[in-house]
């Protein structure tokens, strides 16, 4: 409920902003009302649209998408935390991210959970291992792989988990 209440507030606010825009033309329109609602808001909806689909378009353009991923990078420096909360709302929408595995490190009979960020060619893997309470801080290590066990799990799910000190575990092994 939450996620349209935001997209209806947003929304909201884009109308108002486009209206302000188009406002000089506000004279020119009749005061007719079509479906119950008035011409103005018609054509700032019509405006919102065409902006969307112009960047979506724009978007998929071999030089904007590099610009995009430039931009991205830098986020991923500036911002603490940027590269999880990407990926966990990437998740939260449906779309998966393959190159990050959730795994257990198994090292002297013990499993820890890990996410397997980078997969080298040498054998060994760069793993983040997050931390309870809220799993956004932990430590790096560089890994073999013969001592990681892939888990088919979501990141969302192992964050989860971590956040809630163990609870729920059974669900991993």
């Amino acid at each position: 409920m939450i996620p349209i209440i935001l997209l209806i507030f947003v929304f909201e606010k884009a109308i108002h902003i486009v209206q302000q825009i188009i406002s000089p033309i506000k004279e020119i329109l009749p005061d007719e009302r079509i479906f119950g609602i008035g011409v103005l808001t018609l054509i700032s909806l019509f405006t919102i649209l065409l902006i969307c689909y112009v960047f979506g378009f724009l978007a998929e353009r071999k030089r904007i998408k590099l610009f995009l991923k430039v931009l991205d990078e830098g986020f991923s420096l500036i911002i603490p935390g940027y590269t999880m909360m990407k990926s966990r709302a990437n998740e939260a929408i449906g779309v998966e991210e393959k190159h990050w595995n959730a795994v257990l490190m198994g090292e002297d009979g013990d499993w820890k959970i890990g996410i397997e960020v980078n997969k080298r060619t040498d054998g060994l893997s760069m793993v983040f291992f997050p931390e309870p309470p809220d799993a956004k801080a932990g430590e790096l290590k560089l890994i073999h792989q013969s001592k990681l066990k892939p888990l088919d799990m979501p990141i969302s799910k192992i964050m989860t988990i971590i956040r809630k000190y163990g609870k729920d575990m059974d669900e991993l092994v």
